[in-house]
């Protein structure tokens, strides 16, 4: 299932170098593990967040939130070793890896397309039916590829798609997410951030999306305050 969207965003110039921009995400790691598990409803702070990543365990949490957080960061590692490689592929093998890392032990299955029917809290948007699943995937990705003009465009895309056909049955948004930043980082535009201070807007932009599949106002959001360059 596709979206609409009508004003376009090109690639920022000068790119950044890749190998740069891993060592930089590296070291702002907790950063970007704390929001992407604060956006999942995650108790952890930033300062427990980066303890937990330093080694050091954290008293107080439930067991699934410590390992909700470790499931993302080794989200990143698998990202990183995807980044070594001289020929990057964005097929379904990609989305699956990295669903099955961090929706593990989150949902009745991972690392495959969900067999049932899901529903988005606080909307009235059905996703598509299971059986729909793989024709979709593979027929609207190349599409996607093909209508987007620059990376940067065809990253955010990649994300509110996975977000909106609900391919698995938990980690949409964090699987989208992540190819979205294989895209973003291999072509040196930056990373994909959502900050946990921005969480309200950016629910109710994606609520807005899912009622109305118009895209413009969430995509220019992201587009705005969700890609850092450092």
């Amino acid at each position: 299932m596709l979206f609409n969207r009508s004003k376009s965003y090109e690639d920022i110039e000068p790119k950044l170098e890749t190998k740069k921009l891993i060592i930089l995400i590296k070291k702002l790691l907790p950063d970007v593990v704390f929001n992407m598990a604060s956006l999942e409803g995650n108790p952890f702070t930033y300062p427990e967040v980066q303890t937990l990543l330093d080694g050091i365990t954290i008293g107080g949490h439930k067991v699934s939130d410590e390992q909700q957080v470790y499931r993302i960061r080794n989200g990143w590692d698998y990202l990183f070793d995807i980044l070594k490689q001289k020929s990057i592929t964005i097929d379904i093998n990609m989305f699956n890896r990295f669903n099955d890392i961090v929706a593990k032990d989150e949902a009745p299955i991972s690392g495959t397309f969900r067999t049932g029917q899901v529903r988005i809290a606080g909307t009235e948007f059905m996703p598509p039916k299971a059986e729909e699943l793989d024709n979709i995937f593979t027929s609207e990705l190349s599409e996607l590829i093909k209508r987007c003009k620059s990376k940067t465009e065809l990253a955010f895309e990649i994300f509110l798609w996975g977000a909106l056909n609900q391919f698995y049955y938990d980690g949409n948004k964090r699987t989208s997410r992540l190819v979205s930043n294989v895209v973003l980082i291999a072509n040196g535009q930056g990373i994909f951030n959502i900050k946990a201070k921005d969480k309200l807007q950016f629910n109710t932009l994606m609520v807005e999306f899912y009622n109305t599949r118009e895209a413009n106002n969430v995509f220019e959001f992201l587009h705005n305050y969700c890609l850092e360059r450092y």
